[in-house]
Protein backbone atom coordinates (compact mmCIF):
# COMPACT_ATOMS: atom_id res chain seq x y z
CA UNK A 1 0.00 0.00 0.00
CA UNK A 2 1.37 3.10 -1.05
CA UNK A 3 1.60 6.26 1.34
CA UNK A 4 -1.00 7.90 0.35
CA UNK A 5 -3.76 5.87 0.99
CA UNK A 6 -6.12 6.87 3.95
CA UNK A 7 -6.76 4.15 6.64
CA UNK A 8 -8.67 3.96 9.44
CA UNK A 9 -7.93 2.17 12.67
CA UNK A 10 -9.94 -0.63 11.78
CA UNK A 11 -7.77 -0.94 8.38
CA UNK A 12 -10.10 -0.53 5.75
CA UNK A 13 -8.88 1.99 3.60
CA UNK A 14 -11.60 5.01 3.94
CA UNK A 15 -11.21 6.96 0.46
CA UNK A 16 -11.69 3.03 -1.06
CA UNK A 17 -14.65 2.57 0.79
CA UNK A 18 -16.36 5.93 0.15
CA UNK A 19 -15.43 5.60 -3.93
CA UNK A 20 -16.49 1.89 -4.28
CA UNK A 21 -19.97 3.31 -2.17
CA UNK A 22 -20.23 6.33 -5.12
CA UNK A 23 -19.43 3.89 -7.86
CA UNK A 24 -22.01 1.17 -6.39
CA UNK A 25 -25.09 3.82 -6.16
CA UNK A 26 -24.18 5.07 -9.53
CA UNK A 27 -24.46 1.70 -11.16
CA UNK A 28 -27.85 0.72 -9.34
CA UNK A 29 -28.99 3.90 -10.76
CA UNK A 30 -27.61 3.90 -14.36
CA UNK A 31 -29.06 -0.12 -14.36
CA UNK A 32 -32.83 1.59 -12.71
CA UNK A 33 -33.01 4.00 -15.59
CA UNK A 34 -32.03 1.47 -17.82
CA UNK A 35 -34.94 -1.26 -16.36
CA UNK A 36 -37.63 2.03 -16.72
CA UNK A 37 -36.99 2.53 -20.71
CA UNK A 38 -36.12 -0.76 -21.75
CA UNK A 39 -38.52 -2.98 -19.97
CA UNK A 40 -40.67 -0.66 -18.36
CA UNK A 41 -40.80 1.36 -21.53
CA UNK A 42 -40.75 4.76 -19.93
CA UNK A 43 -40.18 7.45 -22.04
CA UNK A 44 -37.47 9.88 -20.87
CA UNK A 45 -38.43 13.62 -20.92
CA UNK A 46 -35.54 15.85 -21.95
CA UNK A 47 -34.88 16.92 -18.10
CA UNK A 48 -34.04 12.77 -18.02
CA UNK A 49 -31.89 13.03 -20.80
CA UNK A 50 -29.69 15.84 -19.15
CA UNK A 51 -29.93 13.65 -15.57
CA UNK A 52 -28.23 10.59 -17.64
CA UNK A 53 -26.21 12.40 -19.02
CA UNK A 54 -24.73 12.95 -15.71
CA UNK A 55 -25.03 9.61 -14.54
CA UNK A 56 -24.10 7.43 -17.11
CA UNK A 57 -20.30 8.44 -17.20
CA UNK A 58 -20.00 8.24 -13.47
CA UNK A 59 -20.20 4.68 -13.46
CA UNK A 60 -17.23 4.09 -15.51
CA UNK A 61 -15.38 6.81 -13.97
CA UNK A 62 -16.11 5.90 -10.45
CA UNK A 63 -15.27 2.22 -11.45
CA UNK A 64 -12.04 2.86 -12.78
CA UNK A 65 -11.02 5.51 -9.61
CA UNK A 66 -12.04 2.90 -7.12
CA UNK A 67 -10.14 0.10 -9.30
CA UNK A 68 -7.25 2.26 -8.76
CA UNK A 69 -7.60 4.12 -5.77
CA UNK A 70 -7.53 7.53 -7.50
CA UNK A 71 -8.37 10.21 -5.38
CA UNK A 72 -7.84 12.47 -7.64
CA UNK A 73 -11.12 11.38 -9.98
CA UNK A 74 -13.03 13.51 -7.02
CA UNK A 75 -13.23 16.94 -8.81
CA UNK A 76 -14.15 15.27 -12.39
CA UNK A 77 -16.82 12.71 -10.69
CA UNK A 78 -18.08 15.71 -7.99
CA UNK A 79 -18.92 17.64 -11.19
CA UNK A 80 -21.13 15.44 -12.98
CA UNK A 81 -22.53 14.48 -9.63
CA UNK A 82 -23.48 18.05 -8.64
CA UNK A 83 -24.84 18.95 -12.61
CA UNK A 84 -26.88 15.42 -12.20
CA UNK A 85 -28.35 16.78 -7.97
CA UNK A 86 -28.65 20.58 -9.74
CA UNK A 87 -31.26 18.77 -12.99
CA UNK A 88 -33.10 16.35 -10.57
CA UNK A 89 -33.52 19.46 -8.55
CA UNK A 90 -34.53 21.10 -11.35
CA UNK A 91 -37.13 18.40 -12.55
CA UNK A 92 -38.39 18.00 -9.48
CA UNK A 93 -39.47 21.17 -9.19
CA UNK A 94 -41.22 21.28 -12.74
CA UNK A 95 -43.35 17.97 -11.07
CA UNK A 96 -44.17 19.80 -7.88
CA UNK A 97 -44.72 23.24 -9.23
CA UNK A 98 -46.66 23.42 -11.83
CA UNK A 99 -45.88 25.45 -15.15
CA UNK A 100 -41.91 25.75 -13.14
CA UNK A 101 -40.03 25.41 -16.43
CA UNK A 102 -42.12 25.26 -19.33
CA UNK A 103 -39.63 25.58 -22.20
CA UNK A 104 -37.30 22.85 -21.55
CA UNK A 105 -39.88 20.28 -21.92
CA UNK A 106 -40.28 20.83 -25.46
CA UNK A 107 -39.81 17.36 -26.61
CA UNK A 108 -43.12 14.73 -27.10
CA UNK A 109 -42.68 13.97 -23.09
CA UNK A 110 -43.63 16.30 -20.78
CA UNK A 111 -41.24 16.59 -17.77
CA UNK A 112 -44.27 17.14 -15.42
CA UNK A 113 -45.49 13.15 -16.01
CA UNK A 114 -44.95 11.08 -13.12
CA UNK A 115 -44.51 7.42 -14.09
CA UNK A 116 -44.28 6.63 -9.94
CA UNK A 117 -46.51 9.02 -8.72
CA UNK A 118 -45.37 7.35 -5.06
CA UNK A 119 -41.78 7.78 -5.61
CA UNK A 120 -41.01 9.97 -8.38
CA UNK A 121 -38.30 9.20 -10.49
CA UNK A 122 -36.08 12.56 -10.45
CA UNK A 123 -36.59 11.59 -6.49
CA UNK A 124 -34.86 8.71 -7.27
CA UNK A 125 -32.03 10.67 -9.20
CA UNK A 126 -32.31 13.28 -6.48
CA UNK A 127 -31.04 10.80 -4.04
CA UNK A 128 -28.63 9.00 -5.84
CA UNK A 129 -26.93 12.15 -7.07
CA UNK A 130 -27.05 13.58 -3.49
CA UNK A 131 -25.65 10.10 -1.92
CA UNK A 132 -23.02 10.09 -4.64
CA UNK A 133 -22.05 13.91 -3.66
CA UNK A 134 -21.70 13.31 -0.26
CA UNK A 135 -19.56 9.93 -0.37
CA UNK A 136 -17.44 12.51 -2.77
CA UNK A 137 -17.10 15.26 -0.64
CA UNK A 138 -15.92 12.78 2.28
CA UNK A 139 -12.97 11.44 0.17
CA UNK A 140 -9.94 12.85 1.26
CA UNK A 141 -7.24 13.98 -1.19
CA UNK A 142 -3.66 12.49 -0.87
CA UNK A 143 -0.85 14.79 -0.76
CA UNK A 144 1.25 15.58 -3.04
Amino acid sequence: MNTTQTRSTSGFDRNALLLAFAWLVALVATLGSLYYSEVRHFIPCTLCWYQRIAMYPLVFILAIATWRGDVNIKPYALTLSLLGLFWSSYHLLEQWVPGFAPSVCSGPIPCNIEYIPSFPIPLQAWITFFLISVALFLVRSTKR
